[in-house]
């Protein structure tokens, strides 16, 4: 049989029964739409996440959180480890009112060592960071993020300008670099950084830091020098073994790890969801053309009482449906783009699309097309030409 008659054959049957392809269509487009829009938003969204991580820990960095987390126990650490290069504590991020010539804020205030802008990763793109001074002095300077400066000072170089954090007058000697919205949906940019002796003295009154970060020298070795943290400070604290420990430590291969782990759920949730919708789409196709089957028994038997072979009329049967599914599955990857197009505006995550999303997209528009097209190819294949005629 001629390859190309049989595809515009096919071509034919489809246009002139286009509400029955339509149904045919829905169910491919929906299942590879999601698949698509959900694998795009996924890669672009981890990578994302992945950015701001490797941001927040960088390799061989070790976070320590602590309600009871002192000055001390870091200098401890510093003192007894010898992998460590730096440690810079973090107190704070509670929202506190902020005040500039009548308008008025409530953000979050950080307080910061010296050591803040190599440790954490976050240095000014005006102005100066803290110093020792700063600390030792418990100095009134406040470095504030790019968004609350817009909204503050506006045109207006904030520089030197002083603000009200509560009641306390800080002056601002410089602009944090942007880093945007963080995992939990926080506008970082809106932050505030004070001296962390200052935020802990004249602003809180507090004893403990509560939060740490510390770059230890072999990152292959983070892990261990972790565990030797987590050993100096069940002894600072007097916690006895098998008891509780009142801190926690995370390290930035926990951080990978737990990366990997929250990709391999979404791509499973995303596949198994989309799987379920091409199931569905492929019982709809397959009961759609058992019933074409039906439909067409005369012109089954007349094609095979002029000759036409059983592997012909399943061949016919298996490439009308191949067609429908095929097409259903590049309006899918269509719709799947435009989708994720749309939705990335709206929860700002970026669209990454490869080559192998749109790849098995298309495949499993095939396979379905194979999958639901093999009953009723073979059940009109092996018609009877007399009955069929009769």
């Amino acid at each position: 049989m001629n390859s190309r008659l049989l595809f515009a054959g096919s071509l034919r049957i489809m246009a002139r029964n286009r509400l029955r392809t339509l149904f045919m269509s829905i169910g491919v487009v929906v299942g590879v739409a999601t698949l698509i829009a959900g694998q795009s938003l996924g890669s672009g969204a981890n990578k994302q996440i992945g950015e701001r991580v490797n941001k927040m820990f960088g390799p061989g960095t070790i976070l320590i959180f602590s309600r009871t987390l002192a000055y001390d126990d870091l200098q401890a650490i510093e003192e007894q480890l010898d992998q460590v290069v730096a440690a810079a504590p973090r107190f704070g991020g509670g929202e506190s009112e902020i005040s500039y010539q009548g308008t008025n804020r409530k953000t979050a205030v950080f307080g910061h060592s010296e050591n803040a802008e190599f440790v954490w990763n976050r240095g000014v793109i005006s102005g100066r960071f803290f110093t020792s001074d700063d600390m030792n002095k418990t100095t009134r300077v406040a470095l504030i993020g790019t968004q609350l400066a817009q909204t503050l000072f506006a045109e207006v170089d904030p520089i030197g300008e002083e603000i009200l954090i509560g009641s306390t007058p800080f002056r601002i000697i410089g602009v944090l670099e942007s880093v945007g919205i963080d995992p939990h949906g926080e506008d970082r940019d809106e932050d505030i950084y004070v001296p962390i002796t200052t935020a802990m003295r004249r602003l809180n009154n507090a004893e403990y830091v509560g939060t740490a970060k510390i770059v230890v020298s072999d990152h292959e070795q983070v892990d261990e020098d972790a565990d030797r943290i987590s050993e100096i400070l069940r002894d600072r604290h007097h916690i006895a073994a098998g008891e509780k420990e009142d801190f926690a430590i995370y390290t930035s291969k926990f951080a990978g790890r737990m990366i990997f782990k929250a990709n391999r759920v979404l791509n499973t949730y995303l596949l198994a969801a989309a799987g379920v919708v091409l199931l569905v789409a492929a019982v709809v196709i397959s009961s759609i053309m058992l019933v074409v089957v039906r439909e067409r028994i005369a012109e089954i038997g007349l094609r095979k009482a002029v000759g036409a072979t059983e592997k012909n009329i399943s061949l016919q049967f298996l490439v009308e449906t191949l067609g429908v599914t095929f097409v259903a599955g590049l309006m899918g990857v269509i719709l799947g783009l435009v989708a994720a197009t749309i939705i990335s505006r709206f929860i700002e995550v970026p669209v990454i699309v490869t080559n192998g999303s749109i790849s098995l997209g298309l495949a499993a528009a095939i396979v379905v097309g194979i999958a639901s097209g093999i009953l009723p190819a073979r059940r009109a294949a092996r018609l009877d030409p007399v009955e069929a005629l009769r």
